[in-house]
């Protein structure tokens, strides 16, 4: 298993598994939406309180100013017109047992005193208010009043002729446990309906995802294998393009697969005949009676072991090739290096068959996998040596085009070459175009040489190779962005 093979499996099926660690690191979608909207909910109930408290706070003493203005005023309304006599004779004062029953805290709180202006004195005052004036200095309008048992809002008002005043004043004692018993009250009712909305926020963001539940349930109950579309009935707006993308992928997969058992059942045909071919041969050399012949066995026991060798290769780099991932993780690539040890390589065995390989090469840089590039300028030269024949001549160019717009790569041979109505089909998978040279291909090296090009966004056609025979194939490469 090769480093990307063994960092792929470690991603998907190492410790913890990789949906276990989303979980960890993506909370759920149902509870960012309910925690999100119960949040905007606790926060607009305490910023409607914090408002209603204010507003509450400054009519309530609006009112209460007012309703001290309007007793201090009847008051001053009622009395008679020697008023001021009745600082001569005993203070009017009522009893408690003379009052009426009482029906409210405020009236049943709110005191009263009637001064003379003119000598200080009082002349009449309420059952609990105290022998002090509420304002000692006798000017009309609101004030605080601070004892040493309460404190008090006063209300003041002096008649026309400046005869007498009468004191108004509420503790705010009483103020306080009022707006407390409101806010009490008021508290726990915008608790109550906090609490109703969030059951049916909840019932609703629930209800709303019971889809997406199915649709869950419906997955993780699936065998492995099965990539049928998922259902999209009863989806919203919002999920049905998710999921139509999903099919569209599963869809994708689906062919996918289907050419990987595809590829997978023409490998192991492939494999079979030269398997077979091996063990043929190597019963001929057991049983050979003589030298010689166990020698002619054995090379051919060693030319089939050096084309399984190749298939096996060849199936291996396409497999590699499909399974790749392209990531834009591409580099710059000096394609004329790639050229040059791949020339290197293919020395001994052009040598071996008194083969010329001719080499032109510039500067040419392309944007791609080096891997990938290598595997295509190889199995570009390998079939030039195999096809090109005894003694044939193969010519490597690359470097920029005509235009300067693209980088260019070819391979010409001088072989038998392949007829033009079989040149567009040499580049699918297995198949095997007529030559007569005798050399059976396998039909692998050049379907990868187009997948690898076509992944590169690069454009490859076959043409006439050297001298107007053989074959050539170009292959265009995009040139890389500045």
């Amino acid at each position: 298993m090769n480093r990307w093979h063994r960092h792929r499996h470690q991603r998907w099926h190492g410790p913890g598994r990789w949906h276990e660690r989303c979980e960890g690191y993506h909370p759920s979608l149902k509870k960012k939406l309910l925690g999100a909207l119960m949040g905007c909910l606790v926060v607009g109930w305490l910023i409607t309180v914090a408002c209603q408290y204010s507003q509450v706070s400054n009519q309530q003493n609006a009112q209460w100013d007012q309703s001290l203005r309007e007793v201090g005023e009847q008051i001053l309304l009622s009395l008679p017109a020697d008023v001021g006599n009745a600082g001569r004779k005993p203070r009017l004062q009522l009893e408690h047992e003379a009052l009426p029953p009482q029906h409210g805290p405020e009236f049943y709180k709110m005191q009263f005193q009637v001064w003379a202006l003119d000598t200080g004195l009082g002349l009449v005052n309420s059952a609990g208010a105290p022998r002090t004036p509420f304002q000692p200095s006798m000017r009309p309008g609101y004030s605080l009043l601070t004892t040493e048992q309460e404190q008090w809002r006063v209300y003041a008002v002096s008649d026309a002729t400046h005869r007498v005043q009468v004191q108004v004043a509420l503790p705010r004692s009483g103020l306080r446990t009022e707006f407390l018993h409101w806010l009490k009250t008021s508290l726990l009712s915008g608790l109550g309906i906090v609490l109703l909305l969030a059951i049916a926020i909840s019932a609703v963001v629930h209800w709303s995802f019971r889809p997406m539940q199915r649709l869950r349930a419906q997955i993780a109950a699936r065998e492995p294998t099965d990539l049928t579309p998922l259902p999209v009935a009863g989806l919203s707006r919002e999920v049905a393009p998710l999921v139509y993308s999903i099919n569209e992928l599963l869809e994708r997969l689906s062919a996918s697969m289907q050419g990987e058992r595809q590829f997978l059942a023409d490998a192991a045909h492939e494999l079979r005949t030269p398997l077979a071919a091996l063990l043929t041969q190597t019963h001929v050399a057991l049983r050979a009676g003589t030298q010689a012949d166990a020698r002619q066995a054995l090379e051919h026991l060693s030319h089939g072991i050096e084309r399984t060798t190749r298939l096996a290769q060849q199936l291996l780099d396409s497999a590699r090739v499909d399974a790749s991932l392209r990531r834009g993780e591409d580099a710059t690539v000096e394609l004329a290096d790639v050229v040059m040890m791949v020339v290197r390589e293919f020395e001994g065995q052009a040598g071996r068959r008194q083969q010329s390989v001719a080499i032109q090469s510039d500067s040419a840089q392309v944007r791609g996998d080096l891997d990938d590039l290598g595997v295509l300028v190889r199995n570009l030269l390998d079939n030039a040596v195999r096809y090109a024949g005894q003694g044939g001549r193969i010519r490597v160019c690359c470097g920029p085009d005509e235009s300067g717009q693209s980088t260019l790569l070819r391979v010409c041979d001088d072989g038998p070459g392949v007829p033009e109505d079989e040149r567009e089909r040499i580049f699918e998978r297995f198949f095997r175009g007529s030559n007569g040279n005798g050399e059976r291909g396998s039909g692998i090296g050049l379907s990868l040489v187009a997948r690898i090009a076509r992944s590169h966004g690069a454009r490859i056609e076959a043409h006439t190779g050297l001298d107007g025979r053989g074959l050539g194939i170009s292959v265009r490469f995009p040139r890389p962005m500045a």
